[in-house]
């Protein structure tokens, strides 16, 4: 079933669960951002339009992610009326760049229901300004600066940065990132202890501690939300296991993604991607100007190295060898 024929199926479904009927579409006056710029008129009625056609039986008429089509999807759509987006190609907490948003509606976010919408370039800027309409924040802030990728500094040198990734992962501080101390870990327990003994300079007990299995953590992303679409519930969020969930905004080598086959470096760029800018509203922080640009780097390559296992047999072979470790030895 193709985006176009879904969005038909959801809309038509919408309107039943609903019990909706036919409205006029509203007017609009020009909408003046923080940064400037005027929307007009015409392009939120066109925005308006894509909206209710593509979008609004998920993410709702409101924009409060409460449509009747996607009340039982996890994750739950995304409410645009806080302002809050996970992958605004911007740091953790401002508002996204429209290439950001725009990003998101042509490729979707993989393992959801959010489909790459295939819809001409006027319509696709059309509704990114149309959602604007629903957060205040639009008006009162600007969007944050975008997070400019560096040049690979690992290039001919996949091996090293594969190494140093593994650090960078595990150990805290010193320019690391500790992944781990939220995504699971991926060494046995002895070698991950021999590697935090070399970082901290003492001895770490990992007998009696579990780094095999992710704890949930909280988020701001509503799940239910009152009358005038303020959160009443938040969702929690289980950070993903590398080697067994998708990763949003990661596909598997070999797909076509934007038209283009997805390729290992198209790959190991996206990761870089989500590792410097972080993910807004989560757990996951951003990471561009906390830790060096090789390291960045060097953990797209490392994470990338779990990636490329996800759901195969040497996925399990890992885990199980993971979870049987002891401080002695595999």
């Amino acid at each position: 079933m193709t985006p176009r024929v879904l969005s038909a199926v959801l809309l038509l479904v919408s309107l039943g669960l609903g019990g909706c009927r036919s409205k006029s579409a509203p007017t609009f006056e020009p909408l003046k951002l923080a940064d400037g710029r005027v929307l007009s008129a015409q392009t939120l009625v066109r925005g308006h339009s894509v909206y209710a056609y593509y979008c609004a039986s998920c993410h709702g008429t409101q924009g409060d992610g409460q449509g009747p089509a996607g009340r039982g999807m996890r994750p739950v759509p995304r409410s645009f009326r806080q302002g809050l987006f996970k992958f605004g190609g911007v740091s953790v907490g401002e508002l996204p760049t429209d290439e950001a948003l725009k990003r998101t509606l042509r490729r979707g976010l993989h393992g959801t229901p959010m489909f790459a919408w295939d819809v001409p370039d006027a319509d696709l800027d059309a509704v990114v300004q149309y959602l604007k309409t629903f957060s205040p924040r639009w008006k009162e802030e600007v969007p944050g600066k975008p997070l400019e990728m560096s040049p690979d500094p690992w290039r001919g040198r996949e091996a090293e940065a594969i190494e140093r990734g593994r650090v960078a992962y595990h150990v805290s501080g010193a320019g690391n990132a500790g992944c781990s101390s939220c995504h699971v870990a991926y060494l046995p327990r002895a070698e991950l202890a021999a590697l935090m003994k070399k970082a901290f300079g003492r001895d770490v007990d990992l007998s009696k501690v579990d780094p095999y299995t992710a704890q949930v953590r909280e988020s701001d992303h509503p799940v239910e939300v009152d009358a005038n679409g303020e959160p009443t519930r938040t969702q929690k969020v289980l950070p993903p296991d590398f080697l067994f969930q998708p990763l949003r905004t990661i596909w598997p080598v070999g797909e076509t993604v934007e038209g283009a086959p997805y390729t290992p470096e198209r790959q190991r760029e996206d990761l870089y991607r989500v590792i410097a800018a972080g993910v807004g509203g989560a757990a996951m922080p951003t990471w561009k100007g906390a830790i060096p640009e090789e390291n960045l780097w060097a953990l797209a390559y490392y994470v990338q190295t779990l990636v490329v296992l996800r759901d195969t047999d040497e996925a399990e072979a890992l885990r199980a060898r993971l979870r049987g470790s002891t401080m002695s030895g595999p």
